[in-house]
């Protein structure tokens, strides 16, 4: 009997054709779409957790020289231009708790001094601090230059049988001899970092402004003469003075004992008495500059006279403690994650050896650390290294300057111990650095990365200043935004008055750096949004089209139902005969379906990313405010997957047997004649 009913399918081949291609087109439509949503589901995912999105946000205002706030430029004589600042006290709370801000980070700069280790400068010749408290004498038989009677460059000096030192902001009068040719003895160093070559360069800082305020002091040095430019330094007399130290000419070298020789020595006003701030001018980026306060001690004594004034000796000796920590201090950024360094976050910053601090350790506050190849090299650190830090907090860092970028800190407490951390931390990590410049929307302070930071898990600092005492600059805070989400966040910064030009306050400015997610984000949302429509389709037309299918199947196969009954075939058989027979065509029309679909869906998807990829002019209106940055490189899914494609097929497949069975079993209640056609039908 089902053999006969096969046979019967065949005697209307058109008829079984038109279901099998109505098949193919519903289960090959279904099944391109389906695999197509698949793929921008997959392919947004992707994205989401390939690239990130930051931004940088830098606060720019008309600024005197010493970086106060300007109402009217035209009425300030020392207007020093519109400049990237550094701001205490300044409120984030409108800007990251905006839409599409997922997280923000304001990293923190601090001193990390390590008793074991002088920090060193990139090369390691030197160290990268060169002030000291020196105790020194000249003694007449070693002496080549500066005594009584002789004349050093076109000049006669004093015939007083004493040796002298120039005023080096005197050259422009006296020419040639600011550098004065002496043989000093070093008694001791504070740092106890430095040493002279047989001859050594002096120099004295001193101006009118200085020689009036310091003229005592100068009498107890050069007595009652009253030398225009001259400071007498009396042969074997121990003197003490704070001082600048160099190796002119890169000839710095190192004793035996381990200091390094300088060949020069300039003595200055001290950096621990005076007051720091920011320096501007219209033709360069801030500068850290440091100005003395009435209780900044003279820059030079007689040892025998310092002696008897305590309070002097005293604020020597804090200089020299001061000056000891500075020698062996070390820049360190605390974060919460690497990625937040825009250089990190575009790829200029890699890691060369080791690895980068994990997410774990950075959540525990392990005590690891990350450092540059330059530092590597200078201070010999490798991997596994552990070095010991006292950390200190220290305001008036530069993160680049017109001639470098290096961090340079400096304690400046007058306490014995202003530490406020401590530990042991291992190197996991050693980075270099691609070079990566400013550009039209960003300094080069804000993104440039000091070749001596250290960067270390912020949470393994447990007694940290609080966040509120950070200050905002563009080179420590780090926005991230949700993908794609640039345009609606810098239209709630408009709606808050945050950007734009304002007179005597801050404007704030947000460049972008989103690793090219920009460039594929049309593409990924074109296919994501007509893949959902297609699938909307799709599947609304497979449902409706495959039980309508059923239905006239069924209806096609009634009269062999009711033959098949009278000829003596039961329910059961007549009905899996025809079951049988629409399972032989849905699989036909389902399977070729699904592998036309299957074959037809990365073109398709390569054709809809194609078109879409053409950026609007909305967005080339808004890419003024993006900044270059470095493509990540993802291989998206555009073909069809195998399982989604087998899952078309069997809904397919599923919807026209179960449509067919539901439509059958109507029949199974009626008589056999009342099946077969009535007369005139």
């Amino acid at each position: 009997m089902l053999s006969m009913h096969l046979r019967q399918l065949t005697r209307k081949p058109a008829r079984i054709v038109i279901f099998i291609l109505i098949l193919v087109l519903l289960t090959a439509f279904f099944c391109v779409s389906l695999n197509l949503y698949a793929n921008s589901m997959y392919n947004l995912k992707l994205a989401d957790e390939t690239y990130t999105t930051i931004a940088i946000m830098e606060l720019y205002a008309d600024v005197d020289t010493h970086g106060n706030l300007i109402d009217d430029i035209t009425n300030v004589e020392d207007y020093a231009g519109f400049h990237a600042l550094t701001v205490y006290g300044y409120d984030l709370e409108p800007i990251v708790t905006a839409p599409s801000v997922i997280k923000y980070d304001l990293r923190a700069r601090y001193g990390a001094f390590s008793d074991e280790n002088i920090a060193l400068a990139k090369r390691g010749k030197a160290p990268l601090f060169t002030n000291d408290v020196v105790r020194f004498k000249i003694r007449v038989e070693d002496q080549a230059q500066g005594l009584m009677g002789q004349t050093h460059s076109g000049y006669e000096l004093p015939d007083d049988g004493n040796f002298h030192i120039a005023s080096m902001l005197d050259s422009n009068k006296y020419i040639g001899i600011t550098l004065m040719e002496h043989n000093p003895i070093i008694i001791e160093t504070a740092t106890k970092a430095f040493n002279t070559t047989n001859k050594v360069y002096f120099q004295m800082d001193l101006d009118e402004t200085f020689a009036k305020k310091y003229e005592n002091e100068l009498k107890l040095l050069n007595g009652d003469e009253n030398y225009d430019f001259l400071i007498t330094i009396e042969p074997y007399v121990e003197y003490i003075g704070i001082g600048h130290l160099d190796g002119l000419f890169d000839k710095w070298s190192r004793s035996k004992d381990g200091t390094f020789c300088a060949n020069y020595i300039a003595f200055i006003p001290d950096s621990l008495y005076s007051n720091w701030n920011y320096y501007y001018d219209l033709n360069r980026i801030a500068q850290a500059n440091a100005t003395p306060t009435d209780d900044a001690p003279f820059w030079l004594y007689k040892h025998s006279d310092i002696l008897e004034r305590p309070d002097v000796l005293e604020k020597y000796e804090q200089i020299g403690r001061a000056y000891y920590i500075n020698t062996r201090s070390f820049g360190v950024m605390a974060l919460d994650d690497i990625v937040g360094i825009p250089a990190f976050h575009n790829g200029n910053l890699f890691i060369r050896t080791g690895r980068v601090v994990t997410k774990e350790e950075y959540e525990s506050g392990a005590k690891v650390c990350m450092i540059s190849g330059n530092l590597s090299q200078a201070q010999k650190w490798g991997i596994g290294t552990k070095i010991n830090f006292d950390f200190y907090e220290y305001d008036y860092f530069t993160n680049a300057t017109s001639w470098n970028s290096e961090l340079m800190p400096r304690y400046t407490y007058t306490d014995p111990d202003h530490f406020f951390d401590s530990g042991e931390y291992e190197v996991v990590g050693i980075y270099d650095v691609r070079p990566m410049t400013g550009s039209s929307t960003i300094s080069e302070a804000a993104i440039s990365v000091p070749w001596n930071t250290i960067y270390i898990p912020e949470k393994s600092l447990e007694n940290a200043p609080a966040e509120e005492d950070r200050p905002v600059t563009g080179a420590l805070l780090t926005i991230w935004l949700e993908n794609g989400k640039i345009e609606p966040f810098i239209e709630r910064m408009n709606e808050l008055g945050i950007t734009g030009a304002k007179q005597g306050d801050y404007e704030a400015r947000f460049t972008f750096y989103d690793q090219g997610y920009s460039r594929i984000q049309p593409s990924l949302e074109a296919l994501s949004g007509t893949a959902e429509l297609l699938l909307i389709l799709s599947s609304s037309l497979l449902v409706i089209a495959a039980l309508l299918l059923a239905f006239f199947y069924a209806q096609s196969q009634k009269q062999s139902i009711g033959t098949m009954r009278l000829l003596g075939c039961s329910k059961a058989r007549a009905v899996a005969a025809v079951m049988l027979s629409a399972l032989i065509i849905a699989v036909t029309g389902a399977l070729i379906g699904a592998a036309i679909g299957h074959a037809l869906t990365a073109g398709v998807g390569e054709s809809i990313m194609a078109n879409a990829n053409q950026t609007p002019e909305e967005f080339l209106a808004f890419s003024a405010y993006l900044a270059e940055s470095t493509r990540v490189e993802v291989e998206f899914a555009l073909g069809a997957d195998a399982k989604v494609s087998l899952l078309t097929c069997l809904a397919a497949l599923g919807l026209f047997i179960a449509g067919t069975l539901v439509f059958m079993l109507r029949y199974l209640g009626k008589g056999p004649r009342e099946l077969l056609p009535r007369a005139g039908e």
